[in-house]
């Protein structure tokens, strides 16, 4: 299979990638990976549109990203058990365990932390191949898809079905003069 995007537009995404295949059902991790497939190639696509790359830019935005996307997934993996932890340490009724919670508490800020220095360092890679504008227009596109996804993740939590929801969201947009 070919190298991927999707981590490229996973800074926090990275929970919700799992959490979205499992959506299609764990019976059938082909499906899964099949919308994950279509959603990575259309987003590849609207990236090399709207920031004007050429094959070599994409092709090392790809390479940034799997790397990047992978350091960004650990740290997620490692977030959900932290929280996880914690949650189990804060449950109402029973006595948490100071110790505990404060090392769970600081591992959750240093967690963070090496995030942050997860996206300075991908940051400062792109910089060598992508003008600044087109990295901002990325951290834009980025941020807008996460939302979005944030968003659908939302909803069906809710019980609302997926086509509902994109209704919705497209209605929105062209509320508020966006295609």
């Amino acid at each position: 299979m070919r190298p991927s995007l999707w981590t490229l537009v996973l800074v926090g995404l990275v929970a919700a990638v799992p959490a979205q295949a499992q959506d299609t059902g764990p019976e059938n991790p082909a499906r899964a990976q099949l919308l994950r497939q279509r959603i990575e190639d259309r987003f590849a696509a609207r990236v090399k549109e709207q920031l004007g790359l050429n094959d070599e830019q994409l092709a090392k935005l790809r390479t940034t990203s799997i790397t990047y996307g992978g350091r960004r997934r650990d740290l997620a993996a490692q977030e959900r058990a932290i929280r996880s932890s914690l949650s189990d340490q804060m449950r109402p009724g029973v006595a948490a365990n100071q110790d505990s919670v404060s090392k769970l508490t600081d591992a959750l800020v240093n967690l963070r932390s090496s995030y942050a220095q997860t996206l300075r360092d991908e940051n400062a890679e792109m910089a060598r191949y992508l003008t600044p504008v087109q990295r901002s227009q990325l951290l834009v596109m980025r941020e807008r898809f996460m939302r979005q996804v944030q968003e659908i993740r939302q909803a069906r939590r809710a019980g609302q079905p997926l086509g509902e929801q994109l209704r919705e969201r497209r209605q929105q947009r062209l509320q508020q003069g966006r295609p």
